[in-house]
């Protein structure tokens, strides 16, 4: 047993020999490291990129599709690429659009939230509430996410009861309108009682100078 011992020990020896031979060879040839096995490496390969593994046939369909003009991404990818480059959101696109605001809670042309019917009218992007038959008695509100909310101004006060289905802003935008309008409304009141006074005061004048001027022509 002692003597096998020995006899692999000097049989492993020539081997590490003949291994440091080659990595010396190798050295002097410029190449770093040495040699493992029947292949070899240096330190730098182990974190060279690996080339990854295509499919013949996803290579070929990926061609073909490029032939083609199609777009073979997918669409998380589209999304990421599309986020990178600052454009919008493709595939937020391919979704259809309500064509008035609020058109999500549409139903065959009619809004009715809260037993308040709101009418649908996509050739001016607006919802409207009331008689819009006068366009002077109605009031034209623009609204954050774009698009008008029409109101006929003796239907401001169903307003209040649909308030829920408005955001945020919009109800600010709508309350600040009603609030202008209100003003606006008073001042041309006022305007107009005070010309129909003058106007009343003209005609009493006319009158009395009328009866005066009679009066006298009587007397002669």
């Amino acid at each position: 047993m002692r003597i096998g011992a020995e006899y692999a020990g000097t049989e492993a020896l020539p081997a590490k020999r003949s291994k440091e031979v080659a990595g010396k060879r190798f050295r002097e040839l410029g190449y770093a490291g040495g040699v493992s096995g029947n292949s070899g490496w240096d330190a730098e390969s182990r974190h060279l990129p690996v080339p990854e593994l295509v499919d013949e046939e996803d290579q070929t369909d990926g061609k073909a599709g490029a032939a083609k003009g199609v777009d073979s991404r997918s669409e998380a990818e589209k999304i990421y690429q599309a986020a990178v480059a600052g454009k919008p959101n493709p595939i937020g696109s391919m979704r259809e659009a309500a064509k008035v605001p609020y058109g999500h809670l549409a139903k065959d042309g009619v809004i009715e939230y809260n037993g308040v019917v709101f009418v649908c009218d996509e050739r001016t992007n607006s919802i409207c509430l009331g008689d819009m038959t006068d366009e002077k008695n109605v009031l034209n509100i623009p609204l954050s996410g774009g698009g008008h909310l029409k109101v006929n101004r003796n239907s401001i006060g169903l307003l209040s009861k649909a308030a829920g289905m408005f955001s945020p802003e919009d109800l600010n935008l709508i309350m600040r309108a009603i609030a202008e309008d209100t003003k606006i409304q008073s001042v041309k009141k006022e305007i107009e009682d005070e010309e129909a006074g003058v106007g009343n005061q003209l005609r009493g004048d006319g009158a009395a100078e009328a009866e005066k001027s009679h009066g006298e022509e009587g007397d002669i």
